[in-house]
């Protein structure tokens, strides 16, 4: 009871807090509509966001953060909105299932399940012929990048100060910005309890697509762009993500944002650091490779 009640308060909150911090940020001109296709467990619910049809130039699949507990397709309304305006993308924004109702791998087989969905539909998307992305911010990147490595054919990768390490090896980000800065280390770690629901050890060896930092083998992989902020306790495994991308041969840009606080791409509206995350999204998906 105690566990349902504290779900239930955070996702209020995230939502609250999304909606206050767009609440006066004008709606760029694209079009919003909402679809459901079949996911592994029944209906997956996609919400699209469409520039004008001539001025497409890609598809990107984005999945919200929110520790594999909170978010949906309304807290990250107004990013993925000024994401599909600001790059000239079709984003399909996806509703995976959640924990602790649906613990890992729930979310990683709908993140799938919806690339591989947007891939073979992209006629009905207006986007024809043009290359797929996906992305995600927080536990969002975490599943990007899962969803990279088990998805041939994409363009690119968008990790927005990802999730790639279990806490049991947390870098020294986790100690210096434990708490103060909006995420916390416990907070952390209790999202990693949740999403994992029993013994962390034994999940983790049985199923290593958790935690991206640990993958012995990352050639192949798609070219990457990946945001950290300085003041989270992420910091250290997202640099440390992209620093494993460019040593397996990957083509991968780190932009690290040193005094920015987690969720300041997504979940602090038009701010500074969100304006210049935009802009190094844009020029990133400019450049030779990434689509």
């Amino acid at each position: 009871m105690l566990q349902q009640l504290k779900v239930a308060l955070l996702r209020r909150y995230y939502r609250a807090h999304n909606w206050y911090v767009w609440r006066r940020v004008a709606a760029p001109p694209v079009t919003v509509g909402d679809r459901t296709v079949e996911g592994p467990a029944g209906a997956l619910p996609l919400r699209c966001y469409a520039c004008t049809p001539a001025e497409v130039e890609r598809v990107i699949v984005y999945f919200h953060g929110g520790g594999w507990v909170l978010g949906d397709l309304q807290t990250h309304d107004p990013f993925c909105r000024q994401l599909s305006h600001r790059t000239r993308s079709v984003v399909v924004a996806v509703d995976y299932r959640l924990a602790p109702e649906h613990p890992f791998p729930a979310a990683v087989e709908d993140c799938e399940a919806a690339t591989r969905w947007v891939q073979g539909h992209l006629d009905d998307l207006g986007a024809a012929g043009k290359p797929v992305l996906v992305a995600g911010d927080s536990a969002g990147g975490n599943l990007a990048a899962v969803t990279a490595r088990k998805v041939n054919g994409l363009a690119g990768q968008i990790l927005v100060y990802p999730v790639t390490s279990h806490y049991h090896d947390a870098p020294p980000s986790y100690a210096e910005n434990a708490r103060g800065y909006g995420l916390t280390r416990n907070l952390m770690i209790w999202f990693w309890d949740t999403y994992l629901q029993g013994s962390a050890a034994a999940r983790l060896t049985s199923h290593p697509l958790a935690t991206p930092l640990d993958w012995d083998d990352l050639q192949g992989l798609p070219p990457a762009l990946v945001l950290t902020a300085g003041l989270d306790p992420l910091r250290d495994e997202g640099a440390g993500f992209a620093d494993r991308l460019a040593e397996a041969g990957v083509p991968c840009r780190h932009c690290p944002h040193p005094r920015a606080l987690h969720g300041f791409a997504c979940s602090e509206g038009l701010s500074e650091p969100h304006r210049e995350a935009m802009r190094q999204i844009r020029q990133w998906l400019d450049a030779p490779g990434p689509g």
